[in-house]
């Protein structure tokens, strides 16, 4: 006998259509780090039959999705790319869709009035990566939003004038609390709660942190990570480490960091701890001091795959910026003459540089013999930035004897 689907009790097929249609469901992780996750979704289902289409239409339509509109055609890649928020639709598919919860109008003074805008769709899952994008974006390229407008429409898509929920409306506005110092600014809509806009309104007052609060911010987290290594709380360390990342606009996920807002931080500090410095050399050298004691920390831990990677990713961003190779082969003895050239600059965190090196090493070691020559190099490498470590001469020479017995015998 033939399986029918309309055989099902209600509620079983509802909640197949919840997870056929579902904007969670239907979000695919991103092929690499360079972009963003996509939607797919499979809306075949809605061509089956009438009933099929009613029922199923109810499961759609408890997604929440977002229109963005712009007068610069730009901004899709911007958002896309740069920021990494996934694009459900853009173009004459976006501009006529209408089954939006909250329209997001920007624009700007200088604008031509009547030019083309530009609209994208996402999901309410993404709103807060966006609204991150463009407080990160402020902070990098100074005083950007005192010369933007913005716009926010809130609507139930599927009943006219039905006030939207509190939890929904505070989920679709309060993420704009991190876009401050707008030129202008307006809340409108089905029946906007008045306590969710003050709230709104309340968090676009508070000032992002100065640069110099940042970076104080960040050394003091690490401080206290370097305290919790110190008493063999590595989880609490690890922690304490990636919110300093985090304090100072660089987040971390996972393997994954993305470092953010650089331009906010060139300038010299006009106070505290670091005043009369450079506010990028500064965060240059927390970063690197970061990832030694990170990688310290799971050498701990015995986690020696995740130490090699973390010191592996630092030590290739290093080598790509003095000689453009971000191959990532640390066994290749010819791709290690930059460290001899970066040890005669004055090099940022030279020490810390030279641990992440030896820490590397023995992360490396302690994976087995096919990293030898790996080790071989990170070691030869770390006595260079560690001249005055004996722990790092000592294998330094113990690797030159060997060499040398090497050589002799080969004759």
């Amino acid at each position: 006998m033939a399986f029918r689907f309309l055989d099902l009790p209600p509620e079983i097929r509802d909640q197949i259509y919840h997870e056929v249609l579902s904007s969670h469901n239907a979000r695919r992780p991103p092929l690499n780090d360079a972009v963003p996750a996509t939607y797919e979704f499979d809306l075949a289902i809605l061509l089956t039959n009438k009933q099929i289409y009613h029922e199923s239409q109810k499961a759609f339509q408890d997604n929440v999705f977002i229109k963005i509109t712009t007068p610069w055609s730009e901004s899709i890649e911007h958002i896309s790319s740069e920021g990494r928020v996934p694009l459900i639709a853009t173009g004459i598919r976006a501009e006529n869709f209408q089954r939006w919860h909250l329209s997001i109008w920007i624009d700007a003074a200088w604008a031509t009035p009547v030019g083309p805008s530009y609209s994208m769709l996402i999901c309410l899952e993404d709103l807060l990566a966006f609204t991150r994008m463009w407080r990160f974006s402020n902070l990098s390229h100074g005083p950007l939003n005192n010369h933007l407008q913005l716009k926010l429409t809130l609507q139930d898509p599927h009943i006219r004038d039905r006030k939207i929920p509190r939890d929904l409306q505070n989920r679709l506005l309060l993420p704009f609390g991190l876009v401050k110092n707008l030129q202008s600014f307006l809340v409108h809509g089905t029946k906007v709660l008045p306590s969710v806009e003050e709230a709104l309104k309340k968090e676009q007052a508070i000032p992002d942190p100065s640069p110099e609060e940042c970076l104080e911010q960040a050394s003091a987290f690490k401080d206290a990570g370097n305290k919790s290594l110190q008493a063999g709380d590595y989880t609490s360390a690890l922690q304490q480490y990636f919110s300093a990342f985090a304090a100072i606009h660089i987040t971390v996920s996972g393997r994954k960091r993305y470092i953010h807002a650089d331009g906010y931080y060139i300038r010299q500090l006009s106070s505290g701890p670091f005043q009369g410095q450079r506010g990028d050399y500064i965060r240059l050298i927390i970063r690197i001091k970061l990832v030694a004691n990170i990688i310290q920390t799971y050498l701990k831990m015995r986690d020696w795959d995740e130490a090699r990677f973390w010191g592996k990713r630092s030590i290739v961003i290093v080598r790509a910026s003095f000689t453009s190779d971000d191959d990532e082969d640390l066994a290749n003895e010819s791709k290690w003459s930059w460290v001899r050239d970066s040890a005669v600059m004055d090099f940022p965190a030279r020490a810390e540089m030279g641990k992440i090196l030896y820490r590397t090493a023995i992360a490396s070691r302690e994976m087995g013999v096919s990293f030898q020559s790996e080790v071989t190099n990170l070691i030869k490498a770390a006595a260079v930035y560690l001249p005055n470590d004996e722990i790092v001469q000592a294998e330094r020479r113990t690797i030159n004897a060997m060499e040398r017995y090497k050589g002799s015998s080969s004759r």
